[in-house]
């Protein structure tokens, strides 16, 4: 069930009203999966378990973190740390972006402190 997220996903100007400084809009615009995959979560057109679907492993991890869904780390990734090593510095980031972006959706939001 793979499904390409970048021609689907929410436009980059959807998102901008809610999230502040250019640099985060940035990173949350992207053209990568995982930051197509956050901005449909954000939009709610999928939830954060469709969203990891066709990801690669650290793009799965960057939505997990991003949404606090522990739940949803790769079994082999359960650490942490480890998966926060594993990610970039502009998946870091998208993972600060999308923990403080408001949801428009009625999905669970973000934990607070994400």
């Amino acid at each position: 069930m793979t499904e390409n997220y970048t021609t689907t996903a929410p436009t980059p100007t959807t998102l901008k009203t809610g999230l502040g400084d250019s640099e985060a809009q940035a990173v949350l615009n992207g053209p990568e999966k995982d930051a197509s995959a956050c901005r449909m979560v954000l939009s709610g057109e999928v939830t954060p378990d469709e969203a990891r679907f066709g990801l690669s492993t650290t793009q799965a991890i960057t939505v997990a973190l991003a949404f606090g869904r522990e739940d949803l780390l790769p079994a082999s990734h359960r650490d942490f740390r480890a998966c926060w090593r594993r990610l970039d510095n502009r998946q870091r980031s998208l993972v600060d972006v999308a923990a403080r972006a408001k949801w428009k959706s009625n999905y669970e939001s973000p934990p607070v402190g994400w």
